[in-house]
């Protein structure tokens, strides 16, 4: 027996009563699953830097390097 199955038949047997908590349930599960995932959000980011913006990071973020500078 496939645990679809074993899920059918538990939510055969439960009462009437509970079936609206499981339905949102379930719900809240299908939208999770259709989320993108916190890497997928990151992968979409675009960063507009200079090439070495990695490298000096420190630099530009106290402000020895100005990314309209080198940003060209």
């Amino acid at each position: 027996m496939t645990i679809r199955e074993e899920i059918v038949i538990k939510v055969q047997n439960l009462p009437e009563s509970v079936l609206p908590q499981v339905y949102d349930f379930v719900e809240k599960i299908k939208e999770k699953e259709e989320e993108p995932g916190l890497l997928r959000r990151l992968q979409k980011i675009k960063i507009e830097a200079p090439s070495d913006f990695a490298e000096n990071i420190d630099l530009y973020m106290n402000g020895e390097k100005s990314i309209e500078e080198n940003l060209r």
